[in-house]
Formats: structure tokens, sequence, C-alpha cells
């Protein structure tokens, strides 16, 4: 779950993601993983995100550990059944996601100089694969917010490879069981494994050898030295990669590349997504799509354990990893299904995890208590305007009476928004009840998409403290936040 909870252009984490994950923490999960964590400063898709520090010192270290021990111990008042002497009992993971923008990274947000190339395998801009048929709207907004990317050179693959061995050297030495490697959702990783995004000719082609640049990740990763020989490497998988100007799964390529992945004996967990910022079908939350995407990665997943477990690891002992179901897992049946008919190891929850922070503690007590109610049918999820306010005499009235005046007159506009306008509104509802939680405060249905999409960009950056960690608030931001970021978030920055 990205927070987009950090200052403008990044920072390690401060006092808000504390509070946050001390909701996580202390719900029993068995892994809480963080949020995309970018090891190229200058590669940011939305500005907001933590980022890898320059040097590893005790210094830059230090919010790090912090944490990595907080997920691991739970909230103050939760302490872990795990003894460090005698490496007893249990205790949460945590694991650290590595990613790297490439070519997804905006311009103004992304940490280079204002209209700078980002780097990606190919010079192929965001959006170029719909052409013109998305409008004019949505062709401005990839124009302004997204460059054609400079294609890397070997020197620059072999640079963004020590990002990301320096990002897990960051993990192990701050406390983190290990990483996974957002190799899905259309970041570098992924940009390397799709034939739409790598039109290379030399030996990183994705025709040649699409897995390439993310085994030679791993193995570097995994060198003598470099990370313990217990510390967890995941990668995060994007179905929607293997295909080439179509949104038609390739399974049968999908599944060689796992069976492919299952024998380098490098990684620990294969999770499986889809999408991108093209097609984004991983923040897609129409039910209709959500129920026949789900049925699509649950066959995925199990001819995936059914395939893995049949590898032999080349390069070292380890088991073959473990399969990550994630995505639409929102009530208990789907849960038990999935587990019961082996198609997963390991579920995902993500923004249900956002609704229940301690999912599994309410899940054991509702077992326990023969709970026939509990999660049995769809949480409720937010609308547009939201819950009508106590009172229609606030702000918050007057506020859903602008919101809904907006939609009245949208249909109006001669201008399509880019597609993932209306998937990502809901997504940023969620991002909105993170950053409540991280001052204390819960989950607010008053609050619809469209007001929470705002409030992604207006809402002022966190300001850290060097020495206490106390937070402050750069108000300033607000009116750079309103220029920029409405005008070009809301109705253009939502690209991502």
């Amino acid at each position: 779950m990205y927070e987009h909870f950090a200052p403008i252009w990044g920072s390690p984490p401060h006092q808000g993601f504390i509070a946050l994950y001390e909701k996580w923490a202390a719900g029993g999960w068995g892994i809480v993983m963080t949020g995309n964590v970018q090891v190229a400063k200058d590669h940011l898709p939305l500005g907001r995100d933590l980022t890898v520090p320059d040097v590893l010192t005790d210094e830059t270290l230090a919010p790090w550990r912090r944490l990595a021990d907080t997920i691991h111990h739970g909230a103050p008042a939760v302490s872990s059944t795990f003894d460090e002497a005698t490496g007893e009992g249990s205790r949460t993971l945590a694991i650290m996601q590595l990613s790297h923008g490439g070519r997804q990274s905006l311009n103004f947000y992304s940490g280079r100089p204002l209209f700078a190339r980002p780097l990606a395998p190919s010079p192929v801009r965001v959006g170029q694969m719909h052409g013109g048929k998305d409008g004019w709207l949505s062709r401005l907004a990839h124009w302004l917010l997204l460059q054609v990317p400079k294609e890397m050179t070997h020197d620059d693959i072999r640079r963004t490879i020590q990002q990301f061995v320096f990002g897990a050297q960051l993990a192990a030495q701050s406390g983190f069981d290990g990483i996974e490697l957002h190799a899905a959702h259309g970041y570098l990783i992924s940009q390397f494994i799709s034939p739409k995004t790598n039109r290379r000719t030399d030996e990183y082609s994705a025709d040649r050898d699409p897995l390439r640049f993310l085994r030679e990740v791993t193995e570097a990763i995994r060198a003598p030295g470099v990370v313990p020989d217990d510390f967890i490497i995941g990668v995060k998988l994007n179905a929607a990669d293997y295909a080439r100007d179509t949104s038609e799964l390739q399974e049968n390529r999908a599944l060689e590349h796992v069976r492919e992945i299952g024998t380098w004996g490098l990684v620990d967990t294969i999770q499986v997504s889809g999408g991108d910022y093209e097609d984004p079908q991983f923040i897609d939350t129409t039910l209709e799509y959500k129920s026949a995407r789900q049925v699509v990665f649950e066959s995925f997943a199990e001819r995936s354990i059914s395939l893995l477990a049949s590898c032999t690891p080349t390069a070292t002992s380890r088991p073959p990893p473990l399969v990550l179901l994630t995505g639409g897992l929102n009530t208990l049946p789907r849960m038990a299904s999935a587990v019961g008919h082996d198609h997963a190891h390991l579920l995902g929850i993500g923004r249900l995890s956002v609704l229940h922070p301690r999912l599994p503690l309410e899940l054991s007590a509702a077992l326990s208590n023969n709970d026939a109610t509990f999660l049995r049918s769809d949480p409720p999820v937010p609308g547009e305007l939201g819950d009508p306010p106590d009172s229609y005499f606030s702000w918050r009235a007057l506020e859903r009476a602008l919101w809904y005046a907006s939609l009245t007159l949208w249909p109006y506009i001669p201008a399509r928004l880019p597609r993932v306008v209306g998937a990502t509104a809901n997504v940023n509802w969620y991002n909105y009840i993170m950053r409540r939680y991280a001052f204390g405060e819960g989950v607010d249905f008053t609050v619809g998409t469209i007001g929470s999409m705002a409030r992604f960009f207006v809402l002022p950056a966190p300001l850290v403290g060097k020495d206490d960690g106390e937070e402050g608030w750069l108000w300033w931001f607000m009116i750079v936040a309103g220029a920029v970021g409405v005008v070009l978030g809301v109705v253009l920055g939502q690209v991502v």
C-alpha cells in the first residue's frame, strides 16, 4: 500500500510512518510489507515516496531501524512473542518493497530537473500504446508529465543494479527480514520484462532474455557478503506484462517466467499482480472486473504452485518460491477458498488492511466466538461524494455540495480524463485513511473518492526534524500543491 506521505521529493520514514505502521504491527500479521521505497531519488513516481539514503551510517539507518522495530514488536502496548536470545516464538516479518520508477516517474515530482528525460529500457513514452484513442486531455497530460525516456546504456544498467543492491543492504542493516523487488505495475524492472516497453535488440531484449535485468539484480543481492543467507527476496510480477499491444494474458509465457525464476534458487516469494499506468487493472475497483481478474489470478497462482513444486534450483539449495496471491481477497469465504483450494501459499491483503488494521486478531476472535457474520460479505466502499455529514451546516456539507456541482458540470466539458483517473480515485481514499491513522484518527466515509483525490495532493508535506524526528508542516506547500497539485494533479497528474 503506497503511503504518499513523505515530504516532496522523498525522505526516510518519519513519525507519521511510525504511527501508521504501529496500527498494522499491533494486528498480528505474519508479514508487513512497506509501500514503495525508491532506490533512485531522481526517478520518483509521485515525489512523496520513501527513498534510499545516499550513504548508510548510524544516523541514516536510525529511522529505518525504528520502522523495522515497530513492525517486529508492534505498538508500544503489544509485545512480540519472539525471543531474540533463543530465536524461539513468533513475530511479524518486516519486508521492504524496493522500486524504481523508470519511465513512470512524473515531471515536476520526479526529483530530476524540469523536463529531464527518465531512464528506461527503450524510448517508449507512457501513453504511446493508446495513441490518439484517449482524447486531447489525456495526450496533453502525458506530454506535460511524462517525457519520452532515454534508453539505458550498459553503464546505466550496472549503476541501477547497484542501486537495488544498496537498497537491499539498507534493509538488511536496518533490521528488515527481507525485500520485495517491485517488478510489476509498469515500474523499471517490469519495463525490461514487457515487450511493449522493451524494444531493445541486445542481450537485455524482452524477446531474447526478458528476465535478464531481474536476474542480475537478484544475483547481485545474493552475492557473498551483501546480505545474510536467510535474508528474504521476493518478486512482484505483472500478469499484464505478458501481452504485446493487447490486454489478453499470455499465460504460458508468464508461467515460463515463473518456472525460470524458480530454477534460479535466489527468490523466496513470487507475487502476481496486473496492469500499469496505461492499463490500470491493478487498481480497478469495479466488481465486474475484479471478479474476472480474481479468477485469472487464482488460476495462474494455482498453476504456478504446481510448476514451482517441480523446479530444481541450479544456483543454491533454497526451496522453490512461495506464491503470494493478492487482490480481491476482501471476504473470509474468498480467503478460505484460496487457501483451501491451494491457489496460493500466502494471501496478500491490501485495502482491507486499511479498513481492518488488526484483521488477523479480528479473524481469530470471530472464529473463536463462532461469529457467522464477520466479513461474510464485501466491506463498505467509499462513494464519489462520501456519506452525508452529521450536519448540513458544516464545512463538510459545503465541500460535498461543491463536488456535486463539479460532477453535474463535468459531462458538459468536451474532454476525457486519462483512463487511470477513475481507478486511482478509489486508491487515493485509502491513502487518505492511512494518513488519518498517522494522526491518530479513524476511518471517515463522509469524505468520498473525489474529496480524497484532492487531498492526495493538497495536504501539506511533512517535514522531519533532523535530530528529534518531530514532524512539522510546510504550510507554503499548501499553495504549491493547490496550484500544481489540483490543476495538474486532479486534472492531469492522476496519470499515476
